[in-house]
């Protein structure tokens, strides 16, 4: 067989089984990635997990597969090798053919397992199991509840994990329920075997020995972390701004309509800019809302129309059919070119050929996210990175209310921006480490999974052994004695734990492998087509109109019975509306915010008027006091507190000057306060010696975020949780703390 063209970095080829070498020749290939040669002989040198971190279209996957596929390459068939967990079914679609591709020389067939697959198919990886699975970790969940006499046959044997896009799992619910199931999964491997090597993949980690800890708790130090720091790609980048108008008095701009209007019109401006940048071209634009997503992507096609072009924009959002998504990836993988203005279902590795350029409508909430759209364009060895960055901006220069004159979304983009260009900074992940809900979640599991089992053995399989280490045995028993009482759990004669019937009730539904909650929803449906889902919560009502899935509709019928918006094609459109808000922000993004109002650089990227506006915006908030942290009273007999921090630092100063009697409206970047000066000095005072637990403030929490089995859980427990994971007291102290010291000084000074 010919060899690869040999590179001093690359005699790694040799460690290659020969049906791998043979697959690579005939594949193209000519010689080895860095990352992929350096993965290569890690993997031969050691047996331990490893974090394989490398840019978007960096090679990762082959990497991770090339030095694994090599080591069963020999190994008999009577159980799974390699089990791949993806994030989402798409990307294990996606990943399905790749991987079926990499092993057509060898002897290892590969499988799907997730929702989608026809039990025919399932069944018989169950009777014969043999060489790699891809599946969720949803799937695994249901294996282990449903097929947990075969687990043993399937898994005996199992020498590999690979976690694809481990950013994803670091710091959420579903990444301690993956976490979980897999230490669950790994008892299965026969006694005697070796264990099986753990592989996070991520082109986005912000610090590694997070990553680290989440493959190992026991030993994170043995981790290998394999990058690549010298692999980048040139930049292109551009941020075009729109100021949306402000009514004036006494026009006809005072009523919603007219405002509506006026933000529609920003909306036109840059779909306009939108058609001129991605006509012709293969594009990704990601916007933050889904019914941002429909309302842009119809008025870039009217704006096609209008100039005599075909409409070639396309939508992609988690509230869409299966079909219409699968038919959007298609035609994006097409010869035709395509954009498609998607949700964050894109900002994953699925494969939808070589996007020229990558849009992003809106602040981005995360340095991590942007970094990860960024990297679905210049996948090609030549191509640049190429990213647009369009910013509407509703605020007023003239405003009473010095917070309300902030480009609050230019800010935001531009610091978001600067800590991935300048600093390199991502934010580190921020596991949860009193996650009750998803606890719950995993005592019904594998009291389903076994039967019954034993109090002390079930805390030593999800606690000691497992990933909820930071629940103690006194809060653990806590939870258990609930769950008796609510007859979620029963204790047998003989003492082992058994399901009641309302954890029989749970762990039968439906909804029950995932962990995370999935609210009320109706579907969409034109002549017996499913077109998607709406919120139950939101729905439009009969002869009104909304755009979906890239088209207009009017609904002719809401059926409450079977859950069902029946619509027909209409020429009207508004915009849909959906549940969700982004996640936190950090304490660093605000204070970059802050920083580029203290001395405003002049960036290259922006546009003049978003240069100038931030220019306007600086000297607004000098004027005003607004670059110092503190409070200052304002003319209404209220206070203004000035924080600059990130969302769980303002949550819980928020919840503490409720808990003061203080009535508050969170700014973002500030807290008004309905109360005289005087009185908020006199709360913020107290606080600096006797600041509250997170406990002690999850009561005042404002809009608690709710976990799925949350409901299950007396108030002493959620309030447990909400104050570990979703509030911060040291972050908040310190600041109030800064306040006073400020204060201090300043007067000092004077």
């Amino acid at each position: 067989m010919p060899e690869l063209t040999p590179k001093p970095e690359c005699d790694a080829f040799d460690l290659l089984a020969r049906g791998v070498q043979r697959q690579l020749w005939d594949m193209g290939w000519r010689e080895l990635r860095p990352i992929q040669a350096r993965t290569i002989r890690a993997f031969a040198d050691s047996p331990s997990h490893a974090v394989i971190m490398a840019e978007t279209a960096g090679g990762k996957t082959e990497a991770a597969f090339l030095p694994i596929l090599s080591a069963i390459a020999e190994e008999p068939p009577g159980s799974i090798r390699v089990l791949y967990v993806g994030p989402l079914k798409a990307l294990i679609n996606d990943q399905f053919g790749r991987l079926e591709e990499l092993c057509e020389n060898l002897n290892v067939p590969v499988h799907r397992w997730h929702g989608d697959v026809d039990a025919g198919r399932k069944a018989r990886v169950t009777k014969d199991p043999a060489g790699v699975l891809l599946i969720t970790p949803e799937s695994i969940e249901s294996l282990l509840i449903n097929r947990s006499a075969h687990l043993g046959h399937m898994f005996g044997g199992l020498r590999a994990i690979v976690i694809d896009e481990l950013h994803a799992f670091l710091d959420s619910s579903r990444g301690i329920h993956l976490a979980s199931v897999l230490t669950r999964l790994r008892r299965y491997v026969a006694a005697g075997e070796p264990r099986p090597r753990l592989v996070g993949l991520s082109a986005t980690i912000g610090d590694p020995s997070e990553a680290q800890r989440y493959l190992d708790k026991h030993a994170p130090d043995a981790v290998q972390v394999i990058d690549d720091p010298h692999e980048s790609k040139e930049l292109r980048m551009a941020l075009h701004y729109y100021q949306e108008r402000r009514p004036t008095e006494g026009s006809e701009s005072n009523g919603r309509e007219s405002e509506e209007s006026d933000h529609f019109a920003a909306i036109h401006l840059m779909a306009c800019d939108l058609v001129e940048h991605c006509h012709g071209r293969t594009n990704l634009v990601f916007c933050n809302a889904k019914g941002e997503i429909e309302i842009i992507a119809d008025e870039c096609n009217e704006v096609c129309k209008g100039e005599g072009l075909p409409g070639s924009f396309l939508v992609h959002h988690g509230s869409l059919s299966q079909e219409i998504r699968e038919d959007t990836e298609d035609r994006m993988r097409s010869s035709r070119p395509f954009t498609t203005i998607c949700s964050s279902t894109l900002e994953m590795g699925i494969d939808i050929g070589d996007a020229y350029c990558v849009g992003q409508v809106g602040a981005p909430w995360s340095v991590t996210s942007l970094k990860q759209r960024m990297g679905r364009s210049g996948r090609r060895d030549d191509a640049p990175r190429r990213l647009r960055l369009y910013v509407r901006d509703d605020s007023d220069p003239d405003a009473r209310d010095p917070t309300d004159r902030l480009p609050f979304d230019l800010l935001q983009t531009v610091a978001v921006c600067e800590l991935m260009l300048r600093d390199h900074w991502l934010e580190p992940p921020q596991p949860p480490k009193c996650d009750l809900s998803t606890l719950t979640h995993q005592m019904i599991s594998v009291i389903a999974e076994w039967g019954g089992i034993r109090a002390d053995a079930l805390f030593n399989r999800l606690c000691a052994e497992g990933p909820f280490e930071a629940i103690g045995k006194g809060l653990f028993e806590c939870l258990l004695r609930e769950l008796g009482q609510q007859d979620v759990i029963n204790q047998a004669p003989e003492g082992d734990i058994i399901l009641g019937l309302l954890g029989e009730r749970i762990r039968s539904g439906r909804d029950f492998y995932a962990v995370f909650e999935t609210p009320e929803e109706y579907r969409l449906v034109h002549d017996g087509k499913d077109l998607g889902t709406l919120p139950a919560a939101l729905l439009p009502q009969p002869e009104s109109h909304i755009v979906f899935g890239g088209r207009r509709w009017i609904v002719v019928i809401v059926d409450a019975p079977s859950k069902t918006i029946h619509v027909k094609p209409a020429r009207g459109r508004k915009r849909p509306l959906f549940l969700g808000a982004p996640g936190d922000v950090p304490d660093r993004v605000r204070e970059r915010m802050r920083e580029l109002l203290i001395d405003p650089p002049s960036l290259s990227y922006l546009s003049e008027e978003a240069q100038d506006r931030l220019s306007v915006a600086a000297a607004s908030a000098r004027e005003a006091h607004l670059l110092t942290r503190g409070f200052m009273p304002t003319k209404d007999d209220s206070c203004l507190i000035v924080t600059w921090s990130g969302t769980r630092t303002q949550r819980t100063l928020l919840a503490a000057l409720s808990r003061c009697g203080i009535e508050t409206i969170d700014l973002h970047i500030g807290i008004r306060c309905k109360a005289a000066t005087k009185t908020v000095e006199a709360a913020l005072k107290s606080l600096t010696s006797d600041f509250p637990t997170g406990e002690e403030l999850a009561p005042y929490v404002a809009r608690p975020i709710n976990r799925k089995f949350d409901w299950l859980l007396s108030d002493q427990l959620r309030h447990r949780s909400i104050g570990v994971d979703l509030l911060d007291p040291s972050s908040a102290r310190e600041l109030v703390v800064e306040f006073f010291h400020i204060r201090d000084g300043a007067s000092e000074c004077t």
